[in-house]
């Protein structure tokens, strides 16, 4: 499992025919919070294992030990707000996997709010825009893919469902209130 999360995170983002001809990216800025959610939650299952076991303690402290270790890091996603602000973008995704993920943690969503809005204005909303969004309705893009435990905990996250704002003041509110698009990466 681990395997193929950490595969998703290494590379340079270019498009590539991969083995079995499916077309796939690795190295993609989106995907790093929801790996992270992805690592913890499979380490959150092995920690409750653990406790069941017969084997020897040092499953469970080893298991213990890369749980603080990928927590630390992850911690970390809140000092830069990249990490939120790419995936928040995503048109497949916008707030659909953050409110999933920190649904029940009100705060750490409201943090990732005001990450992304403190961004927004410090960095773009006074920039020009370079082109405009249309607003008929595209096609969602479809791409073939080889499935992975990662890629599904992923899918699962990503809900297709999205409720919008009436009026938008300014150009992200304006992208945080379009329909999410269907896309699978």
């Amino acid at each position: 499992m681990f395997d193929s999360c950490l595969l998703r995170l290494e590379g340079d983002c270019q498009l590539r025919v991969r083995k079995g001809g499916v077309e796939a990216q690795y190295g993609i800025i989106w995907q790093v919070a929801v790996a992270y959610e992805f690592l913890l939650s499979t380490l959150e299952k092995a920690k409750t294992e653990a406790t069941h076991r017969v084997e020897p303690s040092y499953y469970s402290s080893c298991v213990n030990s890369a749980w603080a270790k990928l927590n630390k890091y992850y911690t970390k996603l809140d000092e830069t707000p990249i990490y939120y602000a790419a995936t928040v973008l995503h048109p497949g995704i916008q707030w659909s996997f953050l409110t999933k993920a920190y649904g029940e943690k009100e705060e750490w969503l409201f943090a990732a709010r005001q990450l992304i809005q403190k961004l927004w204005e410090e960095e773009y909303r006074d920039l020009p825009a370079q082109w405009e969004i249309s607003s008929s309705n595209l096609p969602a893009a479809v791409r073939a893919r080889e499935y992975n435990p990662f890629d599904s905990f992923q899918d699962e996250l990503i809900s297709s469902t999205r409720h919008g704002h009436d009026e938008a003041t300014d150009e992200l509110e304006r992208w945080l209130s379009t329909k999410q698009d269907i896309y699978t990466t």
